[in-house]
């Protein structure tokens, strides 16, 4: 009698566990950084393509049965000083970049086995990029000239996704994403200088359409 007790315990502790692992029909909030942005932040000096990265830093998500309602906020900003040197003379270079990405959106959830999930859903996003350029140098007439150069660009779209996830225990998981990303975008490109008051604008504008394969890995955590 105690050994059929204790078995069926056993079975409905087990079972239990399953469904927290599967997360089936569950509400929850879930919070996640892309370990693959981290890394990159921390031992990369080049640009970043965030046409071809995902550039999400941190993923905030809650949902209601299988409804989620989710967000994401990425930033990148760099510095670069070149000073003048025997091969560019007197010349020194500065430029100083910056970039914001954030994202709204909508997703349905479904449990494809005890670990594995899926999501698929439409985001709205948008990306404000901003990239100053300062350049000094000495003229024929050995007289200081400066020269700034900004450029701002301003995209956003829509952008349907499907998210797929693995749970490591009830409340850690793993996550990427394809995305397929279609947007529309303003440019302004600004021109000045030292020696005159004339500023040279330029305006432009474009429209995208690219797949963005998995290039991020969140780590996950629900409450």
């Amino acid at each position: 009698m105690k050994k059929s007790l204790f078995t069926i315990i056993a079975l409905m502790a087990i079972g239990t566990v399953r469904a927290q692992i599967a997360q089936t029909d569950s509400n929850y909030v879930e919070v996640g950084v892309n370990t693959l942005r981290v890394v990159s932040i921390l031992i990369d000096d080049k640009p970043t393509d965030f046409d071809v990265w995902n550039p999400y830093l941190f993923t905030l998500e809650g949902h209601v049965k299988r409804l989620g309602i989710r967000g994401g906020f990425g930033q990148d900003a760099r510095k670069v000083e070149q000073i003048p040197t025997a091969a560019n003379g007197k010349v020194r270079v500065k430029t100083d970049t910056s970039r914001v990405d954030y994202r709204i959106g909508l997703d349905w959830e479904f449990h494809l086995h005890r670990r594995w999930s899926v999501r698929f859903g439409v985001d709205y996003f948008a990306a404000k990029t901003t990239s100053n350029m300062e350049t000094e140098f000495l003229n024929e007439d050995n007289v200081e000239v400066k020269t700034i150069r900004e450029i701002k660009t301003m995209e956003k779209g829509l952008e349907p996704f499907a998210y797929f996830q693995y749970h490591i225990t009830p409340r850690i998981s793993l996550g990427t994403e394809l995305l397929w990303r279609v947007s529309s975008s303003t440019t302004d490109d600004i021109d000045s200088n030292s020696l005159n008051e004339d500023v040279l604008e330029r305006k432009f504008e474009g429209k995208k359409r690219i797949v963005m394969a998995p290039t991020a890995l969140f780590l996950c955590a629900r409450f």
